[in-house]
């Protein structure tokens, strides 16, 4: 095993002094809290209860503090292990059938895996914050190398990362200017409609499309793509929430700032708000981590998950603006405001069938957030998994709950 951690993994993840200063405070509070543990009005959460009963009415602040010791000594020796592990992606891109500026389209139905690489065309849509590889991202773990092998044809929009060419993109202009050009692409060369399927915002800007430039678009699929921004629930709700109240003059001034020193809003910002939607999520996994078989395949995978998460891309301003004052707190795509292709986006619009998937486990995009997008749709059915965000796609029931449906609603003839 490697020696010395992977340059892109050094001071990750990020914010690292927040993840770390988060569990320190959190495990902080919970010693203080120790002797009260035995009252009848403390707050245990239900599924503890009956352990909690078990301990008795003396509880020992020393054992607990040894344990918090032992709780924080595994989150960084999980992180040591991240850091240092020899994991590399080794999967090799598929050729590139079309490109304009940073954006290219990777053809998966020429890959080693594809059984038909004329079979049904699927443009997928990733989100614009993170790479595109995680419709890709290792070998047993591809959403898009297992629908080539069912016979399905998928085509990658890999966004890329913001050259001065795309500095000044908002939404719009990367659906103009990007996802329609490819759109079209695909079309002339294969003479078939085409399926839009997007992930995560992605999924949202897919939807968008369909319901503004409608013409070749056979059907529609969205995976965790968020839509009604109302809910309030959670801690990315009380951030929401905490925005509207404050007015949205103060986010737009701190964005802009953050345009003005980096040139784009950087990857740095939107980890940030990643981390506070669950603030002790990198301390409990890395935890797990440091329990697991280093050699092992969940550890393969959890580094290959976590290189992702560790590999964003930053976003053009006026993007990032459309993003986190248009949907995030302005609320545009539920109101019917957001202005996508040249019009109000109105998702009654939709003539293709479409369906939804729409995490039960999802904190992102939980169902409150991704299901209305699903209800607007006049053909649209929308599926639960019994799953997170990421996990729709690469996790261990991905295949079953997910890739199976999704094949099947890909393969059905035309009309």
């Amino acid at each position: 095993m490697s020696t010395g951690p992977a340059a892109h993994r050094i001071g990750q993840p990020s914010p690292l002094p927040f993840h770390l200063g988060t569990a320190a405070l959190a495990y902080s509070q919970a010693l203080m809290a120790a002797p009260l543990s035995d009252h009848e009005r403390f707050p245990w959460h239900p599924h503890l209860a009956a352990s909690a009963a078990a301990l008795g009415p003396d509880l020992d602040q020393t054992e607990v503090a040894s344990e918090i010791a032992a709780r924080l000594s595994a989150t960084v020796a999980g992180l040591e292990i991240w850091q240092r592990h020899p994991y590399r992606r080794t999967l090799h891109e598929p050729p590139v059938i079309w490109s304009e500026g940073s954006a290219r389209l990777l053809d998966f139905g020429a890959t080693p895996e594809a059984t038909d690489p004329h079979g049904p065309p699927v443009l997928a849509v990733p989100s614009l914050i993170n790479r595109s590889y995680i419709l890709d991202l290792a070998p047993g773990r591809s959403v898009l190398r297992w629908l080539a092998a069912q016979g399905i044809r998928p085509l990658l929009l890999d966004w890329g990362e913001p050259s001065a060419e795309e500095a000044g993109f908002g939404l719009d202009d990367y659906g103009r200017r990007r996802l329609l050009p490819a759109l079209r692409h695909v079309l002339e060369e294969g003479g078939r409609p085409v399926t839009l399927m997007g992930y995560c915002m992605g999924g949202t800007l897919a939807a968008g499309a369909a319901a503004r430039a409608p013409e070749g678009i056979a059907r529609l699929v969205t995976i965790g793509a968020p839509w009604d921004f109302a809910s309030t629930r959670g801690i990315a709700g009380s951030f929401r929430a905490l925005i509207r109240s404050e007015g949205t003059e103060r986010a737009e001034r701190l964005l802009e700032g953050l345009g003005a020193a980096f040139g784009m809003v950087p990857v740095a910002f939107f980890q940030s708000l990643f981390a506070l939607v669950n603030p002790m999520q990198a301390a409990l996994k890395f935890q797990k981590l440091a329990r697991m078989d280093t050699d092992g395949a969940a550890a393969m995978l959890f580094v290959a998950l976590e290189d992702w998460l560790a590999d964003g891309v930053p976003m053009p301003l006026p993007a990032a603006r459309d993003l986190l004052i248009g949907w995030q707190i302005r609320n545009d795509t539920a109101t019917g405001r957001w202005r996508f292709l040249g019009g109000e986006v109105d998702l009654r619009q939709v003539t293709a069938p479409a369906l939804i998937f729409s995490g039960r486990g999802d904190t992102i995009a939980p169902p409150e957030i991704a299901e209305p997008l699903g209800r607007l749709i006049p053909e649209a059915r929308i599926l639960r998994p019994r799953t997170g965000h990421v996990g729709m796609v690469v996790g261990s029931a991905a295949r079953a709950t997910v890739l199976r449906p999704l094949a099947e609603f890909l393969s059905r003839r035309s009309g």
